[in-house]
């Protein structure tokens, strides 16, 4: 005798759809943490951040570099008009950049067309990534939108971390203390050279761990957007971004397994 099929599939079916996106069970490791993939803000139609200094490959005497962005169809120092700028935290100076050298956390630069002072670097070559990031640093995204720059200090010596062919992918956020309101829901964000993502190609993969090293969440995306993840405790962690290959491994690249140390401090 025939059964009816029934048009609900089981769950462990529903599971293994849904890893691809959230981790199955929205990213969470059964203690309460959850990461949730979001949707992209709306867009800005053609905004863009370009680095009119340093030149590409240009040599820089000195160790102290400034760097200078320009901006198109993008108005820094204004806040972002959206839902989301309340919902997470922001920043009270508005839209701005985020300037990332070496793959180090990056630098907010709030004015356009302003030299924008970098530090002092250590000799040979370096690369900037800069792109638009709205208030609440939810960056910008787009192959246009972002603007990558190698230069070097004193001389010219050295390999570049990233060159305009390599598939990357570059953390944004989270970063820093996280405080109050704004460690209830934190958010994931990252930046894409050469890839794009997909069930069957590239993935972007976050883990969260506690200060012991153990895991507390993780998921693995499939889409250019921002991810959320709500019921961290107050303490430190380590959230690493990596860039994951068709065949399940990490893509070699200095950009492509990094980690971050945050800390959240709800009561405050």
């Amino acid at each position: 005798m025939l059964q009816s099929r029934s048009l609900v599939p089981p769950l462990a079916f529903v599971c293994g759809a849904l890893l691809l996106l959230t981790g199955c069970g929205g990213g969470g490791g059964g203690n309460g943490v959850q990461i949730q993939a979001g949707d992209r803000s709306p867009s800005i139609d053609g905004a863009m951040a370009r680095a009119t200094a340093p030149a590409d490959s240009a040599v820089v005497d000195s160790a102290g570099v400034d760097v200078t962005i320009e901006a198109e169809n993008f108005e820094a120092g204004i806040q972002t008009d959206t839902e989301r700028a309340s919902e997470i935290a922001n920043s009270g100076n508005g839209q701005h950049f985020h300037i990332i050298v070496d793959n180090q956390p990056y630098m907010a630069n709030y004015e356009a067309g302003t030299p924008f002072d970098l530090g002092d670097l250590e000799p040979g070559a370096h690369t900037l990534v800069a792109f638009p990031s709205r208030s609440y640093h939810e960056s910008v995204k787009g192959q246009e939108a972002y603007d990558l720059v190698n230069f070097y200090v004193g001389e010219a010596s050295g390999a570049f971390m990233l060159g305009p062919r390599e598939p990357a992918i570059i953390y944004s956020r989270p970063k820093g203390t996280y405080s109050g309101d704004g460690a209830d829901r934190i958010m994931l964000d990252f930046y894409l050279h050469n890839v794009e993502l997909g069930a069957d190609g590239y993935k972007a993969r976050y883990t969260i761990r506690d200060a012991e090293g153990s895991e507390v969440a993780s998921t693995t995306l499939t889409e250019w957007a921002p991810a959320f993840v709500t019921g961290l405790a107050d303490g430190t962690y380590e959230v690493t971004l990596q860039l994951i290959g068709s065949d399940g491994n990490v893509v070699p690249g200095p950009f492509n397994d990094t980690t971050r140390e945050i800390e959240v401090r709800s009561g405050n």
